[in-house]
């Protein structure tokens, strides 16, 4: 029977599988379009099968390909759950704990908590990793998460900080601004389509179609600025716009904007000292804030 020696030819055969090409594997592993190509061809060569179909480029697993790469796959999880297991063995309050947020979460919220952290435990080094999107914890791209989000996934442990509500800002010097706006004839300043699971620019869709909205941002903190700088409505969480003096709040909060605050982990971490730790300062100062989160400061 034909063993394979090199558990690593595995997962690069998972990964030619799912990718379809040598160029975008050798990318992700961080190989060279060579190396993959001789791996590929001398593992294809020890088995005495055809591992992928060639076609302009495009690899396709053949039968025995989706075999090994099933096999692959296998590999990876279970190299990544007994890294986790052996991570969360660590008993020094030492060390580095990624904090993944969006960026006005991290500005608004994470960075006054970071100053505490630090004083508190100057051996645990924090990496704070802005993104719109659940980072996978599972994975260790980052050990903790603080996200805004009604159910959040449920392979991750955590707790619900706060109601998350949304309103709507215009900037108080605003020159087109009169005593009653029309939202319709209003200019507005939004996310762009990179956001496309936002409730606040859902909202915005049932009110004004998309590509009438005068000016679209990657980013929320972009937006913000926008808005700030009188370029149009925003719609912004409570907690950004009502501590910001150059804007003023027009009506309630959203009721379709409505969403919570967590605070999350993967449950082969929790216990891992150093991030128990952070965790539960976060915790302790994120809910300070609960009144502001809610809108109701």
């Amino acid at each position: 029977m034909q063993s394979i020696e090199n558990l690593n030819d595995l997962r690069l055969v998972a990964v030619v599988a799912a990718v379809g090409t040598l160029a975008g594997t050798a990318r992700q592993l961080g190989l060279n379009h060579a190396t993959v190509f001789r791996r590929i061809n001398e593992l294809e060569k020890s088995l005495g099968v055809r591992l992928f179909d060639r076609v302009k480029g495009r690899y396709t697993a053949t039968g025995a390909g989706e075999e090994l790469a099933r096999a692959g796959e296998r590999v990876e999880q279970a190299a990544q759950e007994s890294l986790r297991k052996v991570a969360g063995q660590d008993l020094r309050p030492s060390g580095t704990v990624r904090i993944a947020s969006t960026d006005t979460v991290v500005c608004h919220l994470l960075l006054p908590v970071v100053a505490q952290l630090r004083e508190l435990y100057p051996d645990i080094h924090l990496q704070l990793v802005t993104a719109n999107n659940f980072h996978n914890l599972s994975r260790r791209d980052a050990d903790i998460a603080v996200r805004a989000a009604p159910h959040p996934p449920e392979h991750l442990v955590g707790q619900r900080i706060a109601p998350m509500a949304s309103a709507i800002y215009v900037a108080k010097n605003a020159a087109w601004m009169s005593a009653e706006i029309d939202f319709h004839a209003a200019p507005w300043v939004a996310l762009d389509d990179s956001a496309s699971g936002s409730l606040a620019l859902r909202w915005l869709a049932s009110q004004k179609p998309l590509d009438q909205v005068e000016l679209r941002c990657s980013s929320l903190m972009a937006v913000l600025q926008a808005c700030i700088a009188g370029l149009g409505l925003a719609v912004l969480p409570c907690f950004v716009g009502d501590v910001e003096p150059r804007l003023r709040r027009v009506g309630t909060p959203l009721a379709a904007c409505a969403s919570e605050l967590w605070l999350l982990s993967h449950p082969d971490m929790r216990d891992t000292v150093r991030i128990k730790r952070v965790y539960e300062q976060l915790a302790l100062a994120l809910r300070q804030h609960a009144a502001l989160l809610e809108g109701t400061r």
